[in-house]
């Protein structure tokens, strides 16, 4: 049962990184037909989510080297 329930989160991350990744590629493509073209507010908070991961994980290994390094 829980073995279903991981195949099938897993199955619609899947679906969600394809869509996202099509949706990105029409961006692109768009952008570079019409380069004064404003990007779609889905693909802002796309870069917005994007950019506060690595940030976050950047100051996460940043507190941890100077754990560690103490």
């Amino acid at each position: 049962e829980e073995a279903k329930h991981q195949d099938m989160e897993d199955k619609a991350a899947a679906m969600a990184v394809l869509r996202r990744q099509k949706m990105l590629e029409c961006e692109k493509e768009n952008i570079e037909k019409m380069p004064f073209m404003d990007i779609r507010s889905e693909t802002k908070r796309f870069r917005q989510e994007v950019f506060k991961r690595r940030h976050r994980s950047r100051v996460m290994e940043k507190q941890n080297s100077t754990v560690a390094s103490n």
